[in-house]
């Protein structure tokens, strides 16, 4: 039985139908729903964590929401124990900008009307455990993986607990080990994406100062026409070369994180990273106006000198990777949880499909060929080179309203109005994508041009003060009126180009 964590010592079995390598939320979901789903299935977690570490504060998009609510029932744990988030918000700054007042702003002014949350994920991560071990999941935690024999939908799986080693055969063996890739890098799937060479670093900050009530106070105005909470939304610090988050945690603590291109920041050359992340952020304009009196949570800070990776397969005869364990891409726009949902339901669905013995070759082929499309083509016309122009308002702006424009018309808006659930296929994934594909690369290709024709000239970052545009999260008209603006905001920056 388990105790407190939901932990029970060693496997019970010497055979399971599946054995899910890490109990964190890619992990506990796919148990959880092949247990939901068919009972019948024996099912192993093997978690070497005696209890969650915090990780990244990290948010939702409205589709990875929609997997936790509508698909996962978890209303009441999010309602009770995380935040809502209201949307995407962007800050941008130049030698005029000392305060939040004098910035250009971009995000929501009405509140958003589609579920999204900020999660303290090892809060999320142990419900969903606890949840899959009380639908009949078996638990093996604390518990190491020492090695993996994989074959022909049989498979071994050498475990080591309680200073005893047992191995277990299994059906199929799914790798939720997030960055670890235990499966995908014993296998030799794993390769870096060294065309975006990002890295980033973070802590959780307490005492940060509640940007409405700094809002409120602005003798500027700042709170005028607003009924958002700028707070609640996933706030984005910017410049050339970088980014920064602040996202609010259920706790009263705020997760802060610095990303940026290896090629355009040097943050990862000093000796001393924690310096130098204290340094970047009490530089940082306007977000420093939060800080002047927040702490750093003692021993919380991280470091990823790498960022980007992506496996060569998703999915074999009994075998998968889901989540982080597959790729990872870029934390912008968070779509880390959207990979986790959209690859956790399809690998379920392809495990139930061989429950019944409907699965075939070709539908494991399609699984990996729609993954990998959706990969490379996300950051083929979404992240590559955006760095290039984070720091310029109209241009990011521009692009955010673009890109979310599309993401709701095609991915949101169908899965709510459509198909009335969460359905498995990923960002940019269908061939029939490919008119998506085509006009984002177009567009940021031109944006990047843009900034640089504006270094060049020496005007970096001059409209970067003074402006409010405006993002609507609806289902509605609101994709429209988003993609609208965003077409006009391009328009302009071509007219001003030609100067």
């Amino acid at each position: 039985m388990s105790d407190g964590n939901g932990s029970s010592g060693s496997p019970r079995r010497d055979r399971y139908d599946v054995v899910v390598l890490g109990g964190a939320i890619a992990g506990a979901a796919t148990a959880l729903l092949l247990k939901r789903e068919r009972p019948s299935l024996s099912v192993l977690v093997v978690e070497k964590s005696r209890e969650f570490d915090a990780k990244v504060g990290e948010a939702t998009t409205e589709m990875s929401g929609m997997f936790l609510t509508r698909r996962l029932a978890l209303w009441e744990h999010l309602e009770a124990e995380q935040l809502p988030k209201e949307g995407l918000r962007y800050w941008f700054a130049n030698p005029r900008v000392e305060r939040h007042d004098q910035a250009t702003e971009t995000g929501g002014f009405v509140r958003s009307l589609v579920p999204s949350f900020q999660l303290r994920r090892d809060a999320l991560d142990q419900h969903v455990l606890d949840l899959a071990v009380a639908e009949g999941v078996e638990l093996a935690r604390p518990a190491r993986v020492r090695d993996v024999r994989v074959g022909h939908f049989a498979h071994e799986v050498e475990i080591e607990s309680d200073e005893q080693v047992r191995r277990v055969a299994c059906r199929w063996v799914i790798d939720a080990t997030g960055r670890a890739c235990l499966l995908g890098r014993t296998l030799g799937l794993i390769e870096r994406n060294e065309r975006h060479p990002t890295a980033a670093m973070w802590c959780r900050w307490k005492g940060v100062r509640h940007i409405d009530d700094v809002a409120a106070r602005s003798s500027a105005g700042l709170a005028q026409r607003n009924v958002s909470s700028r707070r609640l939304g996933t706030n984005h610090y910017t410049g050339r070369g970088y980014w920064v988050w602040f996202i609010p945690l259920g706790n009263g603590e705020t997760s802060i994180g610095i990303v940026w291109d290896r090629r355009l920041v040097d943050l990862h050359e000093r000796a001393d990273r924690e310096a130098a992340y204290r340094e970047f952020l009490a530089a940082l304009r306007p977000a420093s106006e939060l800080l002047d009196r927040a702490t750093m949570r003692e021993g919380d800070f991280r470091y990823y000198s790498t960022l980007a990776y992506a496996t060569k397969q998703y999915m074999g005869d009994g075998w998968a990777l889901v989540g982080d364990a597959a790729a990872f891409l870029d934390p912008y726009y968070s779509p880390g949880l959207d990979h986790v949902a959209f690859s956790v339901e399809a690998t379920v669905n392809k495990v139930l499909d061989d429950s019944l013995g409907r699965l075939t070759p070709a539908a494991i082929a399609e699984h990996n060929e729609t993954f990998l499309r959706s990969y490379w083509r996300f950051f083929e016309s979404v992240y590559e080179g955006k760095y290039l122009y984070m720091g310029e308002a109209d241009l990011l702006s521009a692009a955010m309203l673009l890109d979310t424009a599309q993401y709701y018309i095609f991915v949101v808006t169908p899965a709510y109005r459509l198909f009335g659930r969460f359905h498995w296929m990923p960002v940019l994934g269908p061939k029939e994508a490919f008119f998506a594909y085509y006009l984002m690369r177009l567009y940021h290709s031109r944006f990047r041009r843009l900034a640089e024709l504006r270094r060049e000239a020496g005007e970096t970052g001059r409209r970067n003060d003074g402006r409010r545009i405006r993002a609507f999260f609806d289902l509605g008209l609101a994709p429209w009126r988003m993609g609208a603006r965003g077409l006009r905001l391009w328009l302009v920056a071509e007219l001003d180009g030609l100067r």
